[in-house]
């Protein structure tokens, strides 16, 4: 008598693989495009100096200290503190001064071969055009370095983070899943049918 047909098929257990390596190589790509576009939402200045700042939205905005840069064809290594720089930002429209307040959460990012921590923070109410100056103490001497402006950037940064790793674990759940209930599953069918032969076998 042929051997009955257990279900469901091995080929779930191929299944199974092919959602664990297409979630890791989705994972992957999502994570490398999600973060090389994030240091583009910053804009450097290189300090000591004043430079014009376009801050397109309302809302909360961070300075970082790049000690780790790329600014046009020029690398910056600065080490990571740096001690005496001022900082001072003024709306342009109104030449009111917006209050700079030392950062709140002490965040980092390494992103594309450039490290930054934070060093300030502060809020506008209007989107327009800001001056940032960068000075050092008068007859101080200290490193030309970079600083960079961002928009909500360590929120957007650990949200980004946040769905890669839902994607990396969802696709390791969904291939156990398919596995464990294919194994449960195919456990089950052949107990069925192990007893079905004993009842159809005759009896002497």
């Amino acid at each position: 008598m042929d051997e009955p047909r257990i279900t469901p098929s091995r080929w779930y257990y191929v299944l199974a693989g092919l959602v664990f390596v297409g979630g890791m190589a989705l994972f992957a790509w999502f994570l490398f495009k999600s973060l090389s576009g994030m240091g583009d939402k910053l804009q450097q200045v290189v300090a000591p100096g004043d430079t014009d700042l376009t801050l397109r939205e309302p809302g909360n905005y961070t300075i970082f200290y790049e000690y780790q840069s790329v600014v046009g064809d020029k690398v910056y290594s600065t080490g990571q503190s740096i001690s005496g720089l001022s900082c001072a930002l003024v709306a342009k429209t109104t030449n009111s001064k917006i209050p700079l307040s030392r950062s709140s959460m002490n965040s980092s990012y390494v992103l594309n071969g450039r490290s930054g921590r934070s060093i300030f923070d502060f809020r506008i109410d209007q989107p327009g055009v800001y001056a940032l100056s960068a000075t050092y103490p008068q007859g101080q001497q200290g490193p030309e370095i970079v600083l960079a402006v961002g928009k909500d950037f360590t929120a957007g940064l650990f949200l980004t983070i946040l769905r890669a790793f839902a994607l990396f674990f969802g696709s390791i759940g969904i291939a156990v899943a398919i596995m464990v209930v294919t194994l449960v599953r195919r456990i089950k069918n052949k107990e069925l049918h192990a007893r079905a032969r004993v009842i159809m076998r005759p009896t002497v």
